[in-house]
Parts: structure tokens; sequence; C-alpha cells
């Protein structure tokens, strides 16, 4: 594959770039990094590399496709230096200057006399601007100026109504606005009073003559109900004397039914006579059948208690044949048990005499041996008891004077131990207070001379301090002094603008009466507002 050779000129020297389109022209511009021999702390400035794994860490790690090759990650970084124009390294430094309060200032100082500069500039512009349209106005034709003062006026209007708004939002234009406001109100009360009183006088009229035609209807109404009572009355005794044949018929009707009634009432007497009777008999039959039962029921009783005495009685006969068995099978242990005490008895009789036989005849043997040693064996006996009596007397005699003198050794031995603990410890306690003086010494030495500091310092700051506000009090007097001059200024300023506003007020105030007048309105509220307005100023 061919490439195509490029050949550039740089800005920085007259060093041509020859090299292919793959090194693009911007990037390497005078000569390819495989070419480059230059070095900045003994590193090359290009990164040269014949392949992915030079200069690297490499592993091997075996799989089952075989033995493959692995990069170790390494800590070193990798990037390289850069090679920049004098342009760029002199915006690189001049970015990186600091800037200082005073350039800053000037700085700041320098903008606004710019700014300044152009806004006279632009006034100048727009004067020059205005007199050339000037220059233009006269050399115009009359159809020209016609328009011209035509918009002229429009314009005008448009200022003075925007004035007159603007008037509107003054408070004295606002209290007199609510006063004209209250008059007119005043006024159309007024009207409206006078037409409620005509209005009153209209209804009274009406009202009258209605209540002469309601006295017509009341007096013709009063004739329509007189006669239709006089109806009513003859209607009332047509319906009495109508009602008194119901009655009648009804009282008939009455009589007729509790006859009846009353013969109803004899027949469901007799029928419950009846029926009571069957009850009675019905009952009658009903006792003798529980009466049949409960002698049943008490002659079964009786076989019962017989049954139950029976049985009763077998389990006693039961009972004592078992007692009567228990008791003899007691007499035939008993028996057996003294058959066998009296056995064991010549058993032990027994072996009682034969032993005594055998204690006899050893003490016949015996006697002989002991009478002639007896007094001789008490001798030794109470000679050897005397003996061992001495010495265990003595023994202990001995135990008592060792302990003694033991205990008064340990005695001694604690008593020195304690003095020689005594004297370490008052020589202990006597350093530890002699450290302990010495260190309060040395604290109350560093404390006086840290408050001996704190205290030239608080001074030096208060000095500091009174400096500072002596340096304020002045300003603040400075600025005092400064403010009442601009007071006295801006009072000027404010009495010649006060009168100015008061007598654009008063025409306002002026026109707004007029207007009123123009609107018909009585001269006695115009006179009336007009006292208020003078009031208000």
């Amino acid at each position: 594959m061919s490439t195509k050779t490029m050949v550039r000129r740089t800005k920085s020297s007259n060093l041509k770039y020859r090299g292919d389109s793959r090194f693009p022209p911007g990037i390497y511009t005078i000569h390819l990094p495989s070419t480059c021999e230059h070095t900045l702390g003994n590193r090359p400035i290009h990164l040269k590399r014949s392949s992915a794994y030079e200069g690297k860490e490499i592993g091997k790690l075996r799989d089952k496709s075989g033995t493959r090759k692995y990069l170790i990650p390494s800590k070193e970084p990798t990037v390289y230096p850069k090679i920049m124009t004098r342009k760029e390294y002199e915006d690189l430094k001049e970015r990186s200057r600091m800037i200082t309060k005073e350039e800053r200032q000037t700085a700041v100082e320098t903008a606004e006399k710019e700014k300044e500069r152009l806004t006279k500039e632009s006034l100048a512009r727009k004067e020059a601007i205005r007199v050339m349209d000037m220059k233009k106005d006269r050399e115009k034709d009359p159809r020209t100026r016609e328009i011209e003062e035509e918009a002229k006026k429009r314009t005008m209007h448009i200022l003075e109504r925007a004035y007159n708004m603007r008037l509107e939002q003054e408070q004295e234009i606002q209290k007199c606005n609510r006063l004209i406001l209250e008059t007119k109100c005043r006024a159309i009360r007024d009207a409206q009073i006078a037409e409620k009183k005509l209005m009153g006088q209209e209804i009274l009229e009406e009202e009258k003559r209605l209540n002469d035609m309601i006295e017509e209807e009341r007096r013709w109404a009063i004739k329509e109900e007189s006669r239709k009572e006089e109806e009513k009355a003859a209607e009332r005794l047509r319906f009495a004397k109508i009602l008194k044949e119901q009655i009648i018929e009804n009282e008939e009707q009455r009589i007729l039914e509790f006859e009846k009634k009353q013969e109803e009432s004899q027949l469901i007497n007799l029928n419950n006579i009846a029926w009571q009777q069957d009850e009675i008999e019905k009952l009658r039959n009903k006792e003798i059948e529980n009466a049949k039962v409960r002698q049943e029921l008490a002659e079964g009783n009786e076989q019962l208690k017989h049954f139950k005495a029976m049985e009763e009685e077998e389990n006693r006969i039961i009972d004592l044949r078992i007692q009567t068995y228990h008791r003899l099978k007691e007499e035939r242990e008993a028996k057996k048990e003294e058959e066998q005490r009296l056995e064991r008895l010549k058993k032990e009789q027994e072996k009682t005499r034969i032993a005594m036989r055998t204690v006899q005849a050893h003490e016949l043997q015996g006697i002989k041996y002991h009478t002639s040693h007896s007094a001789q064996i008490d001798e030794i006996n109470a000679a050897r008891v005397q003996e061992e009596v001495e010495r265990e007397w003595r023994r202990k005699e001995k135990e008592e004077a060792l302990k003694k003198l033991k205990a008064q050794r340990i005695l001694q031995k604690e008593r020195e131990k304690q003095i020689n603990n005594k004297r370490i410890m008052q020589a202990i306690e006597i350093e530890r207070e002699r450290r302990e003086f010495e260190r309060i010494v040395r604290v109350q030495q560093a404390a006086f001379y840290k408050e001996k500091k704190e205290l030239e310092q608080k001074q030096q700051q208060a000095l500091i301090h009174r400096n500072e506000i002596l340096k304020q009090v002045n300003e603040k007097e400075r600025e005092r002094i400064v403010e009442r001059q601009k007071m006295f200024e801006e009072g000027l300023a404010i009495r010649a603008e006060t009168a100015m506003r008061k007598k654009k007020l008063q025409d306002a105030m002026e026109r707004k009466c007029q207007e009123m007048r123009e609107n018909n309105v009585s001269d006695i509220y115009i006179n009336e507002v007009k006292r208020m307005i003078e009031t208000i100023q």
C-alpha cells in the first residue's frame, strides 16, 4: 500500500516535515516519533516501543488450549512529557501568575476609566446625531413636517397622560380624589333621599287606595259569610234530624244484637258446663289410674327391699366365712411361730450350757498361775502408768516452751520488718513531697510567665484596639460632616422640588374642580371640596 508524502513548513522554524498520511500535520510537526532521539529526564519524549510487551512485566498462564501470555499492570505512570510552542508556554505562564491586590485595583480603575470614556463618546455621538437630525428637519418639505407635528402631538398627549397618571399616584391627589368621590357620593345620596321621599309619598297614596279596596272586599266578605252561615245552620238542622233517626235505628239494632249475644252466651255456657263435666270425669279416671300405678310401685319397692335384705344377709354370711378363715389362718401361723421360737430357745440354752462348761474348765486351770504373779503385775502396771503420765506432762511442757519461743521470734521479726517498712515509706513520702514541691514551683513560674506574657499581649491589643476605635471615630466624624453637607444641599433641592410639586398638585386639583363644574355638579359641593382641599394643602 502506497503512502502519500506531505510537506509542511512550521511557524516556529524553517524545518520541513516530510511524512505520510498516517501522521497528519499539527501533531508531529518536525519528525516522526520513531526517528526522534531527544530525551528529557533520561526518558524519551516519545513513547517508542517495538511491540506491546516491550518494557512491561509479562506472565504466563497455562490452560486447555496451551500457554498464553498476559500483561501484569505496572504502578509507574505512562504519561510522557509534552513539547509546546513558545506561545503556549507564555499563555500558560500568564495564567499561572498570581494577581496582587494592587494590580486588581488598578485593573478595576482602568476598567472604570474605559467605561467613562466609552460613555462620553456615546453621548458625543448622540449629540452629533441629534444636531444632524435638526439640520435635516429644516430641509424637509411641509408635508413631512405636518406628519412629524402630528406625531409630536400624539407623543405630547401620551406624555401628558403619563404625567397625569403619575400625579394621580401622589398622596394629596389621592386624598383629593377621595374627597371628590365622597362629595359625589353625598350628592348622589341626597338625590336618592329626595327620590326616596317621593317614592314614600307615592307608596302611602297607593296603600290608602289598597286599604279602601280591602275594606270594600271585607264588607262584601262579611255579607257572604253571614249568608253562608245561614245556609250552614239549615244544613246542620237537616243533618241533626237525619242523625237522630240514625241514632234511633242504631239503638234498636244494638238491642237486637244484645239479645242475640245473650242467646249465644247461654249456649256457650251450656257447652262450657258440658266440657267441664267431661274434664272432671277425665280427671277422676286419671286419679284412679295414678292410684293403681302408685300401688304397683309400692309393691315393686317392697319386693326390692326384700331382695336387698336377702342380698345383705348373703354378704354378711360371706364376710363371716372370710373372717373365720383369716382367724384360723392367723392361729395356725401363731402356733407355728411359737414352735419355732421354742426350738430356737432350746438351741441357745444348749449353746450357753456348753460355753459355761468350757469357761469353768479354763478358770480352774488359770487360778493356779495368776495367784502367784498378781501382786507383781499390779506394781509393774502402776509404775508404767506413772511413767507414761510424767512423760506426757514433760512433752507438753516442752511443746509449750517451743511454741512461746517461736512466737517471740516471729513477733520480733515482724516488728523489725514494720520498722524498716515505715522508714522506707517515710523516705518515699519525703521524696514525693520534694518532687511535688519542685513541680508546683515550676508550674507557678510557668503560669507567672504566661500571665505576664498574656498581660503584655492584652495591653498591646488594647492599644491597637484603642487606635482602631479612634480611627473609626474620626472616620465616622468625617462621614457625618459629609452627610450633613449633603443633607443641606439635598434640603435646598427638596424645597425647590416641593414647591414645584405643590404647584403641580394645585393645578391638578383646580382641573378636577373644573371637571366637576363641567359635569353639572352643584356649586355647594364644589365649594365644599375646595375648602377640604385647602385643609389638605
